[in-house]
């Protein structure tokens, strides 16, 4: 039996939707053994990681804590809803040195189906594996023109198969500093855009379904971007539902519509943070 290594960076009351996330993916293994890397800012209560690690123990998997101190993510830009914990994923190469691959998740995602065959790609000598980003209509390519990025490279960060081996012979985390910090003004998704600059030209393209994004699930022009039948596929059969942008578009705000919104309920039913709300 396999571990699947998996992570996720977490902070403030994105803790009860993590609890959600993770319950999925513990449940997903595929016959393997989930290990969660949980990245998280200091001041973590031992009430919070004593559910979590219960959790993770009553669905088969484990947790590990991974406290990540400010210092470690000084000097990289935030703005707006974008917190400093958007950055610790590119720290990843050097905490999990003995780990050769890990899934990173944001914590607006569902598993809801075995994340083994994901965990089997081949990656070869590509730094990471991820899902093309689909656009709104109306945004035009000005943002990845600005970056020199050809708009149908640029990949969506939510769902993220990091290949660890190649990154620190690669020296990417401090690639990825430089490059957060040289072109900062220019970063609109600080964290998404920086790795699009580094990660982007050694990225193998993976299928929708591994990341079926709101506008892979809602957008007729996601189809000009995968092609009908991957979209079709990933609408059908999505292995990893991703919960990307503000308000109605999370299927924990009240008045959302958004397709799998009951899985997320399910999930975050089996967690100590019960639907409806139950504090962190």
């Amino acid at each position: 039996m396999a571990v699947l290594d998996v992570s996720c960076a977490v902070r403030g009351r994105y803790v009860r939707h993590s609890a959600a996330m993770l319950h999925s993916v513990f449940s997903a293994g595929g016959g393997h053994e989930v290990r969660a890397h949980y990245l998280h800012p200091p001041g973590l209560s031992a009430r919070t990681r004593g559910r979590l690690e219960r959790l993770a123990a009553q669905a088969g998997g484990s947790i590990v804590f991974w406290e990540i101190g400010e210092d470690r993510v000084a000097g990289l830009r935030v703005h707006g809803h974008f917190t400093s914990a958007m950055w610790y994923r590119i720290l990843l190469p050097d905490l999990l040195e003995r780990v050769g691959r890990v899934l990173y998740l944001d914590v607006d995602t569902l598993a809801l189906a075995s994340i083994a065959p994901l965990w089997d790609v081949d990656l070869s000598d590509a730094l990471a594996g991820a899902v093309t980003n689909v656009f709104e209509e109306w945004r035009g390519t000005e943002h990845t023109d600005a970056l020199g990025l050809a708009r149908a490279d640029y990949f969506n960060s939510g769902v993220l198969l990091l290949n660890l081996d190649e990154m620190r012979r690669s020296n990417t985390t401090e690639e990825l500093r430089r490059v957060a910090a040289d072109r900062s003004e220019q970063l609109l998704w600080p964290d998404q855009d920086a790795l699009n600059l580094v990660l982007g030209r050694r990225r193998a393209n993976l299928h929708p379904r591994w990341n079926a994004m709101n506008s892979v699930m809602l957008f007729d022009y996601a189809a000009e971007v995968f092609g009908r039948e991957a979209v079709e596929e990933a609408r059908r059969h999505p292995a990893i539902r991703h919960f990307e942008g503000p308000g109605v578009n999370k299927p924990w705000e009240r008045g959302s519509t958004i397709p799998h919104r009951e899985d997320y309920r399910a999930h975050r039913r089996a967690t100590p943070w019960r639907w409806p709300w139950v504090s962190a």
